[in-house]
Parts: C-alpha cells; sequence; structure tokens
C-alpha cells in the first residue's frame, strides 16, 4: 500500500511534467502563431495603405476635374445668359435658342453637381474604413505620409504651377503687346 502511494506519486509527478511541457509546446505555438498573425496584419494594413492612397488620390483627381468642369458650365450659363438678355433687348429670333441652351446648362449642372456629391461621399467613406488602418500602423511604428496630406500638397503644388503658368502666359502676352506698339510708332 505504501508502495502503491509511492507509484501513485511518481506517476502524478510524471504527468505533471508531461502537462507542463505541453503547456510549453503549445504556448511557444501559440506565441509564433500570434507573431505571424501579427505580421500579416500589419502586411494588410500596409496594403490597405496603398489601395487607399490610389483610390483616395484617384477620387481627388475627379473631383478636381468636375469642379473644374462645373466652373466651366458657370461660365457659359453667364454667358448664355448674357446673350439672352441681348437677343431679348434686340428682339433678335436667336433668344429661344440662347433659352434652351441656358436650360441644357443647369440641366449638365446640376448632374455635374449629384456627380461631385457622389464623389465626396466615396471620398468620405474611404477616410473613415482607412481609421482602422492607419491607427494600427501608427502604433506599430510605420511612417507614412497620408493620403489626405499628399492630395493636399499635390493640389498646392498643381494650383502653384497652374499660377506661375498664367504669370508666364501675361508677360508674354505683355511682350508682344508692346511689340506690337512698337511697330506702330
Amino acid at each position: 500500500t505504501v508502495h502503491n502511494c509511492d507509484v501513485a506519486l511518481d506517476f502524478i509527478r510524471g504527468m505533471e511534467e508531461s502537462c507542463k511541457a505541453c503547456t510549453a509546446v503549445t504556448k511557444a505555438r501559440q506565441e509564433r502563431m500570434m507573431t505571424n498573425l501579427a505580421d500579416l496584419q500589419l502586411d494588410a494594413h500596409r496594403e490597405h495603405l496603398e489601395f487607399f492612397r490610389m483610390l483616395y488620390l484617384a477620387i481627388g483627381n475627379l473631383i478636381y476635374r468636375k469642379e473644374k468642369k462645373l466652373e466651366s458650365v458657370d461660365r457659359r450659363i453667364q454667358t448664355s445668359h448674357i446673350q439672352l438678355e441681348v437677343c431679348i433687348e434686340t428682339f433678335d429670333a436667336a433668344a429661344k435658342k440662347f433659352s434652351s441652351q441656358k436650360k441644357a446648362l443647369y440641366h449638365v449642372r446640376a448632374e455635374l453637381e449629384e456627380e461631385l456629391s457622389m464623389l465626396q461621399e466615396k471620398q468620405q467613406c474611404a477616410v473613415r474604413d482607412f481609421s482602422a488602418s492607419e491607427e494600427a500602423l501608427l502604433q506599430a511604428g510605420v511612417e507614412f505620409v497620408h493620403p489626405v496630406d499628399e492630395y493636399k500638397e499635390d493640389c498646392l503644388n498643381h494650383r502653384t504651377r497652374m499660377a506661375e503658368y498664367r504669370e508666364h502666359l501675361c508677360k508674354v502676352e505683355d511682350n508682344w503687346i508692346n511689340l506690337e506698339r512698337d511697330e506702330i510708332k
């Protein structure tokens, strides 16, 4: 009986050591899996950053183009309105043409505003969807330029280039005017 107790104690100690060994192996395996999972999640967040960057910049480009087109339509509406007023004052038969043109331009403007609104909503939705990945990347210490900031910088650069281009064209035009004045004299 004492012998049986000793055998039982030895068996229990052996089982305890086996359980500890199995637990250690399982814990090590779980830690490796968690590390691999964290690496995969970080890679997924980096990939999401690149797709978000492409999407945000593409939508931003479309918004820019739609806004410019909207400005162009507004100018055409103004021109059409002026032409309509002139035709009305002079009893010109083309007044109806300008009136229908103005109505068509207002319709185009409404469509552009709707498309612009939809694009802006998509852009805002993309920013909201990216917030989880942004937070994860920042927590992981990954340095990146946020696509919103990148887009704003691109817009500023584009506007600067356009202002420089307009300035250059004005100088060229001034030079032509001066040359024509010299030729007249």
